[in-house]
């Protein structure tokens, strides 16, 4: 999952760790940033020469991976003869992961005659003569080149405009270039898994678990990932039109929802107060962008001025972002000078890094994480730190196993364009990391039953943990209280977590901790 703009319908948005100044980027779009820094074909042609994509198994698939990806922008499929075809709705229903789609071509590789049977060069003047317009092939070639080192070098390393960083990726804040959701596709639907509040998609009455059928009348199960992203991120239309299912009880209705275009902006950080049987805060980090450990501050004292009994971070579908502004939040929550985390490079001459708190934390009373397939990098450190640390339980699904950071830097080819480039993993305090595994849930709560894929599953060149370790992937503090969760679950009454059953486990065990704790002030979660 490169880059900001990349969907695969779960929108995992990997910001790298550079801290920019902060500009006003409009509304303008990844193809006109692209345009603007004059990426050309013979920066993709070095890459795909037939001589050099032959030279190894890694080389071939690697062309393989940027000729199919540029080609399917278009609509077309890459065949193992050589050539392109349309593709089918067939061919779209039963699009494999990269690590999927490759499996053919590694069988292909293993074949005397392979040679002669593929020119990437010919098939990308055939793209470049027939289909590219002139303002989209500087994105076109990008994708091309990002692609490339998904397997080359691996799934996040990855070239971006420099101004798109320091424009969009780095800003705390987010402007509205998008319809403001968060969807994963299912099979037949496009099922929604978060909305972003303030958003068009929140004032248009999209909700959580809502299914999208056809979006201005097309139907989802024909779009590819990239269709699906620009008609999301309203690239091109003022209006989007969504036909949607939903379930109200034990009943499923269909609706028609339209969604209009915004110059809203909304913050990374945002909270409120959800009552019940255990007063509570909601804390949602939506990215790890520039200031968002100052927001996470103020929204945290604002919380504990409405006397909280529990504190619930929500980093479900949060892609991660800079690791300062993840170490900078966790101590928000851990004692002064605790040890957080280290990050190791793939350089093994480098010394690690090692992150301490740095501040006395503000709030010591219980918590619960969310998290979901989605929560990935930075979201991983801060829930997994908690976790280690015996100082919040995690609530949701499996996270998505991203546990590589990435240095950015100029790209020698363009100095108008940065290249992001894995350096190395991350490490807890007990001395694991969950690149390819993710963190297991203390509480485990599905959403909707989707079948969702993580780093493990998705990409053909993963980072592999440089030692062995094992990590801790339970916590027994249910037995230890005797709290019984699902008949406090049962029993909470908020409207908001009624709603969202992983939001209404989390404060459930909130509730079942303050009971067993009968208001001591010491003790695994402290007080306020």
């Amino acid at each position: 999952m490169k880059a900001i703009l990349i969907i695969n319908l779960e929108i995992l948005l990997l910001v790298p760790n550079c801290v920019q100044q902060r500009v006003d980027r409009g509304f303008k779009t990844a193809d006109q940033y692209w345009a603007d820094t004059g990426l050309s074909s013979k920066d993709l042609e070095l890459l795909i020469s037939d001589e050099s994509c032959y030279s190894s198994q890694k080389s071939f698939l690697s062309c393989v991976n940027a000729v199919s990806s540029m080609g399917e922008r278009f609509g077309l499929k890459l065949t193992t003869d050589g050539s392109f075809k349309e593709l089918s709705s067939t061919d779209v229903a039963n699009r494999g992961t990269e690590k999927k789609q490759l499996e053919p071509w590694t069988k292909l590789f293993e074949q005397p005659e392979v040679s002669s049977q593929v020119s990437f060069v010919e098939l990308w003047n055939e793209l470049d003569q027939k289909h590219i317009q002139d303002s989209e092939r500087s994105a076109v070639i990008a994708a091309g080149i990002n692609a490339f080192l998904s397997i080359f070098k691996d799934p996040h390393t990855y070239i971006m405009p420099l101004a798109m960083y320091e424009e969009v990726v780095a800003t705390s804040d987010t402007r509205q270039v998008s319809a403001g959701f968060v969807a994963k596709k299912d099979n037949k639907h496009l099922v929604v898994k978060k909305v972003l509040e303030g958003s068009p998609a929140e004032l248009s009455g999209l909700k959580r678990g809502d299914r999208i059928v056809e979006i201005n009348g097309e139907d989802v199960s024909t779009m590819l990932p990239s269709q699906l992203s620009d008609l999301i991120r309203m690239r091109t239309a003022d209006r989007l039109g969504l036909k949607i299912l939903r379930r109200v009880q034990t009943k499923q209705t269909s609706a028609y929802v339209e969604i209009i275009k915004s110059e809203k902006t909304y913050p990374s950080v945002v909270s409120k107060l959800i009552e019940g049987n255990s007063r509570a805060g909601l804390l949602t980090v939506h990215k790890f962008s520039k200031d968002s450990c100052s927001q996470a501050r103020k929204q945290l004292l604002s919380l504990k001025e409405q006397n909280i009994k529990g504190l619930m971070l929500d980093l479900r579908d949060n892609p991660g972002g800079q690791v300062e502004e993840a170490a900078c939040i966790l101590s928000l929550f851990v004692a002064k000078d605790s040890f957080l985390f280290e990050t190791r490079y793939l350089d093994l001459t480098k010394n690690s890094d090692r992150y301490f708190a740095e501040d006395e934390p503000i709030y010591n009373g219980s918590m619960a994480v969310l998290i979901n397939s989605g929560s990935a990098s930075a979201s991983e450190i801060v829930a997994g730190v908690l976790k280690d640390m015996n100082r919040a339980k995690l609530v949701g699904e499996r996270s998505f196993g991203k546990g590589s950071f990435q240095d950015g830097r100029l790209w020698g080819a363009n100095e108008k364009i940065a290249l992001f480039q894995t350096e190395g993993l991350y490490y807890f305090p007990t001395g694991w990391t969950p690149q390819l595994v993710g963190l297991e849930p203390d509480i485990s709560v599905a959403f909707n039953n989707l079948e969702n894929q993580r780093e493990d599953e998705l990409y053909y060149n993963p980072i592999m943990p440089m030692d062995n370790w094992t990590g801790p992937q339970a916590l027994s503090w249910l037995t230890e209280r005797g709290c019984d969760l699902d008949a406090a679950s049962l029993m909470e009454t908020s409207q908001v977590t009624q709603e969202d059953p992983q939001l209404r486990k989390a404060q459930a065990w909130l509730s079942c901790g303050t009971a067993a704790s009968n208001g001591a002030t010491n003790g695994r979660n402290g007080s306020l």
